[in-house]
C-alpha cells in the first residue's frame, strides 16, 4: 500500500477474506469430485471448470478493452483485469502470511490432503494461462515459480504463441 493508511489496510483485509472463502470453496469443490470419481478422473473435470471460468472472465475484460479502443496486450491485460488486486498487490512482508490469499489457504490443506497440491497448481496454471490467451489471442504463459510448489514467490513468463494466434488455447476450446 502506498501510504499504509487504515482504510487501505481494511480494504486489503476484506478482499483477502473473500479470496480465502473462494480458496476454501475451490478445495471443497475439488475434494467432493475426488471423493466421487477419484483424483485421476477429477483432474479433467476441474480443469474444464477452471477453463470455462477463465474464458468467461476474459470475454468480459476483453470486451471492455476493445470498447475502450485499447490494444489487447499484456499491459492492458493488467489494466483491464477484473481481480481485486488490493488483496495481492497491497500486501507486504510485514503483514505475515503469503502474498496470494489462495495459496495461503490452500497450503493449510496440503499435509492432510496431499493430492490437493496438484489441484491448486492446476488452478493457477489453467486460470493464468487461459486468461492471457483468451484476452490477447496472441500470448501464452508459463509459471516459473509458484507458492503452491513451495517457492517463496509466484513468477510468470509471457510469450507470443503461434498456437494461440491460430485459436488453439492450451487448456481447451472456446465454444461457439
Amino acid at each position: 500500500m502506498s501510504n499504509n493508511n487504515e482504510a487501505d489496510l481494511q480494504a486489503m483485509q476484506e478482499v483477502r477474506k473473500a479470496a480465502r472463502h473462494f480458496a476454501m470453496l475451490y478445495f471443497h469443490f475439488c475434494h467432493s469430485i475426488v471423493e466421487a470419481v477419484g483424483s485421476e478422473a477429477a483432474l479433467p473435470i476441474v480443469q474444464k471448470a477452471v477453463f470455462k471460468l477463465a474464458l468467461e472472465r476474459t470475454d468480459l475484460t476483453r470486451a471492455k478493452a476493445q470498447e475502450a479502443g485499447a490494444e489487447l496486450n499484456l499491459i492492458n491485460f493488467s489494466a483491464f483485469s477484473d481481480l481485486p488486486t488490493v488483496g495481492w498487490s497491497a500486501w507486504d512482508a510485514s503483514m505475515g502470511g503469503v502474498r496470494c490469499p489462495y495459496a495461503q489457504q490452500w497450503a493449510l490443506y496440503f499435509d492432510a490432503h496431499p493430492w490437493f497440491r496438484q489441484f491448486a497448481s492446476l488452478y493457477c496454471d489453467v486460470i493464468d494461462t487461459t486468461t492471457i490467451e483468451n484476452f490477447s489471442r496472441t500470448l501464452s504463459h508459463r509459471i516459473t515459480k509458484n507458492l503452491v510448489w513451495g517457492d517463496a514467490t509466484c513468477e510468470h513468463e509471457y510469450y507470443e504463441s503461434d498456437d494461440v494466434k491460430k485459436g488453439k488455447l492450451t487448456y481447451g476450446k472456446r465454444e461457439g
